[in-house]
This record gives structure tokens, sequence and C-alpha cells, in this order.
């Protein structure tokens, strides 16, 4: 087998498949349209990545290999996300680190140093989330998106307004309309603010720059990528508890040293399901769940969204994360789909909680750089944990037990360090394990397979959340290093375990009936 065809074996095609006949006839009339803005959202994702993408997909996507097409499609590009974005074409470079947010040529040292010149207008410019580092007779530049990619978003801008023109829901039609306005304006904030508060539309589109985990230069520079998902209501109501009670929630998680928590005034959780995304949404691992938006100031005056994507979760459920739980440990750990629906749950409400600003008013994900993601992903998973073992059956969260709430949050642990143990997730899950390990919670048998002793399990999870939230909050960059060295960093055990579970799909690979 190839290494192309290898590479996509691992992931199991699933149809997700919807019954349409359920919207309204205004809501089918817009989806063509949102399609199409979703689409322009992928042309940019393959732009950032590298400047003449673009062109190259569309030849390998209108060209006869079949195995080349299907990689292209998977992965958006030439290189593998579960090798650390390594080209799996010799006629293709790995994917800079810093993508084609930066010129590649850019060191750390020119970048420090081009800073120290700017005035505090253009650095701030520089180091946002939504611009690109271009040189400009020699110096460094720095270009907003919305003025580097404007003839993108202008189509963009187009098919926006021409799906709002069809829905007749008054706040999801006034949504996509400032949406349209705020991808060509860069104003993404009052856009934003609209889509935390908007809950009760039968659809959910989630559209522009958000995640940062491909810029592994600086960890700043956000990726374009879009959701359009069917909002299930009756699932969603099931959580109102949960959500009336987000401060009670609050209150348990540590924000020292002087750091400010983002909690905002409002925090809606909704159900969905999934019927199309692109972008980086549609690269490799797909999420199941998320918690947006990101930008600190909306979350703090306004609040963030808890999305649960019912059937992509579900599909990953049944097709790897229950598979891998029975495999090492040969059936003594047993994961359940609704104690891990919940602990999914509970990582996206943690991500609201915490330190997000530090004492000096900085945000942390700045504070931290490039090793932000994976220290933030662990601190949502291990407040994801405490929050199920220490408040079930309060506030709306049902009560499974230690043991059953951890051997879920185990099997969850080996399902994404396959992703990749250094990509942000899956650092994250490498640092917990051997935490867990380390304190005797994780044991690992003879023959490899593993056991876990749940007896000081709150008291352990506490200590290490207290530990991520202080890293947060006062760490210096090379300290927040030197913690991810030392813990996610993985052994052998590890290596061992992942490597008995090639029988087993990474991931799927989603087929859309839209």
């Amino acid at each position: 087998m190839s290494k192309v065809n290898e590479a996509v074996s691992k992931f199991k095609k699933v149809d997700i498949s919807y019954d349409y006949s359920t919207l309204s006839e205004d809501v089918k009339n817009a989806l063509p349209h949102l399609k199409k803005a979703m689409d322009v959202m992928t042309t940019i994702f393959l732009q950032q990545q590298k400047k003449d993408l673009p062109k190259t997909y569309t030849e390998v996507m209108s060209g006869n290999d079949n195995e080349k097409k299907e990689f292209w499609k998977l992965f958006k590009g030439p290189w593998s996300q579960l090798e650390d974005f390594k080209s799996v074409y010799p006629e293709f470079k790995d994917r800079p680190a810093g993508c084609a947010f930066y010129p590649e040529d850019l060191t750390k040292e020119e970048w420090e140093n081009a800073l120290s010149d700017m005035s505090e207008e253009e650095k701030a410019v520089a180091t946002d989330h939504y611009s690109v580092i271009v040189r400009d007779e020699n110096k460094l530049k720095a270009v907003p998106y919305h003025v580097y990619f404007a003839d993108e978003l202008a189509e963009a801008f187009e098919h926006l307004e021409n799906a709002a023109e069809k829905v007749e829901n008054k706040i999801l039609k006034e949504y996509l309309i400032s949406r349209a306005e705020g991808l060509v304006s860069g104003n993404y904030r009052d856009s934003d603010a609209l889509w935390v508060k908007m809950k009760d539309a039968p659809i959910d589109l989630v559209i522009g720059p958000y995640e940062v985990y491909a810029d592994a230069f600086m960890g700043i520079k956000a990726t374009y990528e879009a959701f359009l998902m069917v909002v299930d209501h009756e699932k969603g109501n099931r959580l109102k508890e949960v959500e009336d009670n987000l401060q009670n929630i609050a209150k348990i998680f540590p924000v020292p040293a002087g750091s400010k928590a983002a909690v905002g005034k409002i925090a809606p959780m909704i159900v969905v399901h999934q019927i199309y995304s692109s972008g980086e949404a549609a690269q490799g691992i797909m999420a199941s769940a998320f918690n947006l938006p990101n930008d600190a100031w909306v979350r703090g005056n306004v609040g963030w969204k808890q999305v649960m994507i019912y059937n992509m979760m579900q599909a990953k459920f049944n097709n790897a994360t229950m598979k891998i739980a029975d495999k090492i440990s040969h059936g003594r750990i047993k994961a359940e789909f609704d104690p891990y629906f919940y602990f999914v749950l509970m990582h996206e409400v943690s991500h609201g909680l915490g330190p997000a600003y530090r004492a000096n008013g900085v945000a942390v994900s700045k504070s931290l750089g490039k090793h932000y993601t994976a220290i933030e992903e662990a601190k949502a998973d291990i407040g994801g944990l405490y929050i199920l073992l220490k408040l079930g059956g309060q506030y709306g969260i049902p009560q499974f037990g230690k043991e059953k709430i951890f051997d879920s949050f185990f099997a969850g642990l080996f399902r994404s360090m396959r992703f990749g143990v250094h990509e942000a997730h899956g650092a994250a899950n490498v640092l917990e394990f051997n935490w867990f390990k380390e304190q005797g919670v994780i044991k690992v048998l003879d023959n490899g397979d593993f056991e876990t002793d749940s007896t000081k399990l709150i008291e352990l999870t506490e200590t290490l959340l207290n530990e991520l939230c202080r890293i947060e909050a006062e760490a210096t960059p090379e300290e927040a290093e030197a913690f991810l060295k030392k813990y996610a960093v993985p052994g052998n055990d590890i290596l061992d375990a992942l490597a008995k579970l090639s029988d087993i799909p990474i991931d799927i690979r989603v087929e859309y009936s839209l």
C-alpha cells in the first residue's frame, strides 16, 4: 500500500446524510448560496497554507489520479496531518511552520527586530490574528485579511447576501448580513456577538477566520473555515439547566495570580447535526464540538456558544473511541457515549472558564504564544473532567460515577493522540496521560495493557487543573515550554499502545449529501 493510500485508509468513510424535508422551503432555498460562500473559505484556507495552492488543488481534483484526489480532498493539500504536515509527495516541501502567514524565510530574530521598529499601531496589526505578514521593500508589513483576500471575500459576501434574502428567520437573516459585512470590513465582533445570541434559528452557520492551530511559527494567525449545521432544538433543550448554571459551574475554576476570567452574560448550548464544512473545518480530523468565538472581548462582554455536533460525535465514538478503549485494556476500560458526550460538552464549557486575561490585561493566548494551544486544550480537558467529577448530580450535570467518567475520558485520550502527538490536542492528551500515570491513576500492566485507579482521581484532577491555570495566568513561554517538554512527550507505553490500534480507524471521512 502506498503512503498516500495508507494515510487515507486510516479514515473510515461515513455517510453523513440528513433528511432535508424537515427544513422549511426558505431555508432549503438558502442552502446552495451558503455552500458557495463556504467553498470560498476553502479557497482562502488553501492560500493560507501555500499562496499558489488553490491552482494546484484544482488541477489535482480535475485530474485522473483517484488516489491523489482522495488524499488532497481529505487533507486539503499534499501534507499529512497525521505526520505533522510533512509532504507525502516528493515534488512538494513540508508545510512551513508559519504556512503562508509569514514570508517562508522569516526567522524569529528578524520578526522580533521588525516588531521593535514598528509603531504601536503597526505592531497591533502585525500581532493580530487577522493579518498576513509580507515583505515590502525589505521591510515586514502586515496586511489585514479583509484587504489581502478582498476578491475572495467579496464573492463570499455576495453569496451570504443571497442566502439572507431567502431566509425568513429574523435573527438568522440579520446574522448572515452582519457576517457578510464583517468578512469584508474586518469587523468580526458585531457578527460574533449576534452569533452567540442566535439560538432559536433553524440552522447555524460559522464562517470566517477562527482557530490558530496552523500557525506553528508564532501561534497567532487564524485560518478560514466554515460549519453549516441544522439545530436540534429537542436535544439542546435538555442542556438548558447546565446553561443556566454556568456561573455556578465557573466558581470551581481557578483564576490565579490576579488574572481575570472572561465570563460573559450568556453562554448558550446548542446541539446540531452538521451538513457541510469547508476550509480548515474540512481538513483531516474534523471537530465534533466547538466553543466560539475566540475573541476575548466578545467572550467577556457578550458571551460564547457551545456547539455539540451530535452526528459527528456519534459517528466518531462508534467507529473509533469505543473500540479503542476495549482494545488497549482487553475490556477492563469501557467507554460509554453519554458520559463521553457530557465530557466533550464540559470540555467546551471549560474553554470559557479560568484565566482569559493576565493581571497586566494581556490576553492569555498572546502571553503564551505557540505554547498556548496545547496548554489550553489540556486545561479544557482537565476542566471538563473536574466539572463532571465534582458537580455530577448538580446544575443539570448527570452523575455517572468517577470510574465511568474516567474510562470514557481515557478512551478519548488515545483517540486524539492518534491524530498526531505533537498537534495541540494530541500533545495535551499525552500531557494528561503522563501526569495521571505519574500519580498512579493510570497503570501500565506487564503486557502493555492499561487499567485505571480512581481512588484519588478528584484531588489529582484538581491539582493538575490548578497548575494549568497557573501557567496560563503567570508563566513565561519558556516555563510553559518546559512543562510541555516534561509531560507532553510520548513514552514507549503510549507509542506501543498506539501501534496496537492499526486496525481501528483513526477518524471518519465524511461524505455529505448537500
